[in-house]
């Protein structure tokens, strides 16, 4: 099995989650929701974004996997290739799915700048 197969059903396996079309970029990549919150979706078969609040992004700062955007973003793409890197991005998308829970229950939104 492919390594974006492997995180393709390691997200899908989040509890109370709906995979559908991205609602950003072209609208063709597949992206994981919960509680009405986009936190994941493929750029492409080696490329991921998470939605991260900033303060779990700087525990990334020197991996060189994660791409960071300017500002205040809380988007994050992360590149994965191996076994091992799906391993880590599964945990960070654990992360992810449960700051989007906790967004839907303040109702706090934030873009894909």
């Amino acid at each position: 099995m492919s390594p974006v197969e492997q995180l393709r059903i390691a997200l899908s396996a989040l509890p109370d989650i709906e995979q559908r079309p991205s609602r950003f970029g072209t609208h063709r990549n597949p992206a994981w929701t919960t509680a009405g919150q986009e936190f994941a979706h493929l750029h492409a078969d080696d490329l991921l974004d998470l939605r991260l609040p900033r303060a779990l992004q700087a525990e990334l700062r020197d991996d060189p996997r994660a791409h960071f955007r300017s500002g205040r973003s809380q988007w994050l793409e992360l590149e994965f290739h191996t076994p091992d890197d799906v391993v880590h991005l599964a945990a960070l998308a654990r992360k992810a799915w449960a700051a989007a829970r906790q967004t839907a229950w303040t109702g706090e939104t934030r873009g894909h700048a």
